[in-house]
């Protein structure tokens, strides 16, 4: 590069992405996809047919994207940072525009209003990560808050979802709060052979005769 010659990225030129191929093989499955759908269907990113998961992944993925872009920084080495990493150019959003792209359906709504559900019925908000619906939600959202405490991330858990997902009684430390129930039941255990130790010996002894 000549010298006193700036980089695209330095002139802010969004250009064509790398995975432009990519991305416009997905937009055509996408439109494709429409043309078999009631209006404005949108499938659940749980759907068992593997088409509509993956049509629906993307529509995801171009949420997230824009979203990202939109978030507010006051550093501005990070919004940097965040622009040189961003998936998604300003062309391909103009090109969403003119396809009439649902920007308006939130994913996220529709997983903390599944997850309040899932508290009243269950009384808590500890999903198992094998939670087909929920667990992969939950520990994304955990996932992005450790981000945000390392100050790695600009991304889409804003301080507003922050305080929504803490007033349902979302639990963060979840591998903490295992920790400590498994210890105090250890000691339970240990204070009950201390206390029972001839009750215990007696047992082993008549299990091994």
């Amino acid at each position: 590069m000549a010298r006193g010659r700036k980089s695209r990225a330095e002139q802010g030129d969004s250009g064509p992405s790398p995975n432009a191929d990519n991305w416009n093989s997905s937009l055509h499955k996408f439109l494709l996809f429409r043309t078999t759908k009631k209006r404005g269907y949108i499938p659940s990113l749980d759907s068992q047919d593997a088409n509509e998961r993956s049509v629906v992944e993307w529509i995801k993925e171009q949420h997230d994207a824009i979203e990202k872009i939109h978030v507010k920084d006051s550093n501005s080495a990070r919004q940097l940072h965040s622009r040189r990493q961003q998936t998604i150019t300003e062309d391909q959003i103009a090109v969403l525009k003119s396809v009439n792209f649902p920007f308006e359906y939130n994913f996220w709504e529709e997983k903390i209003t599944a997850l309040q559900a899932y508290k009243e019925k269950n009384g808590d908000c500890l999903v198992p990560q094998s939670h087909k619906e929920l667990g992969h939600f939950v520990n994304n959202q955990r996932r992005l808050k450790k981000q945000i405490v390392n100050g790695k991330s600009v991304g889409t858990l804003t301080a507003e979802r922050i305080e929504r997902l803490e007033k349902i009684g979302f639990v963060w430390e979840v591998r903490a709060k295992a920790d400590e129930a498994f210890d105090n039941n250890l000691k339970e255990v240990i204070k009950f052979q201390a206390t029972n130790e001839g009750f215990v010996n007696g047992f082993q002894s008549s299990e091994l005769q």
